[in-house]
């Protein structure tokens, strides 16, 4: 009752992108997307497992929790609560990842992980600040999915590589039909991935989004754009390699 209490009285503080402490929240999830898998740079076999199996069982019960969250704390319909977000995905990804090393599911959660996840540690699409727990969840589940992304960069050496921008992006777009079909039946309730409506808040890349349905315009476009932005460091370093060889 006192946490539930406590998470109530936060909500009366509207998240501020340019805010002293969502910057201190963005620099502890960015401290731990880091260096939790530089402590483990070679570890033993069996404690990357231990490490895989651990990202693993945190990801599905924050998957339950964000079913606990809408439904229960914040008393939304179900429809509103379908694990079929851009970033559960990308979750769902680092997961089949994790238990099968397919790199092409590392591609799904590199791009979608990173770019998504990334930009919803950046800007998330939440009303209320720390330590608001729809804020909070919000910065915990994307850093466990950029984490999951960074295990694989630096204990395993995985990598896209160009022309895995083109398939991952085409994917995406077909897997558009399916969720918007979803978002149809579903409406006025659903709005994954933004088919039907742009995100809420404040930030400058909602702002200036036009109004929906033309919100998609623009925004399908961006999402290539930040593709190829989450791929430029990769770009860069095989350029300064193969000039210094």
């Amino acid at each position: 009752m006192f946490l539930w209490s406590y998470v109530n009285l936060s909500a009366s503080t509207p998240f501020e992108i340019i805010s002293l402490i969502h910057f201190v929240c963005l620099f502890v999830c960015l401290f731990i997307i880091i260096y939790v898998p530089q402590i483990f740079v070679g570890a033993k076999n069996s404690v990357i497992e231990k490490l895989k199996l651990t990202l693993i069982v945190l990801i599905f019960t924050f998957q339950i929790f964000e079913l606990y969250k809408t439904t229960v704390l914040f008393q939304e319909p179900w429809q509103n609560a379908l694990p079929i977000h851009m970033c559960d995905f990308s979750a769902l990804s680092v997961v089949i990842y994790f238990l099968t090393g397919k790199r092409f599911f590392f591609n799904f959660a590199y791009f979608w992980g990173i770019a998504g996840a990334g930009m919803a540690l950046i800007t998330p699409d939440v009303i209320y600040a720390f330590p608001s727990v729809d804020y909070l969840a919000n910065q915990y589940g994307h850093t466990l999915i950029i984490l999951g992304v960074s295990i694989g960069l630096t204990l395993f050496g995985e990598r896209p590589h160009s022309r895995d921008i083109l398939i991952i992006f085409g994917f995406t777009l077909l897997l558009l039909i399916p969720i918007y079909l979803v978002n149809h039946i579903l409406h006025p309730l659903g709005n994954y991935w933004y088919t039907f409506e742009k995100p809420i808040g404040n930030n400058i890349i909602v702002l200036l989004l036009p109004d929906a349905p033309y919100h998609m315009i623009p925004l399908i476009p961006l999402a290539f754009a930040f593709m190829l932005l989450t791929y430029a460091p990769l770009y860069f370093k095989d350029r300064k390699n193969n000039q210094a060889n």
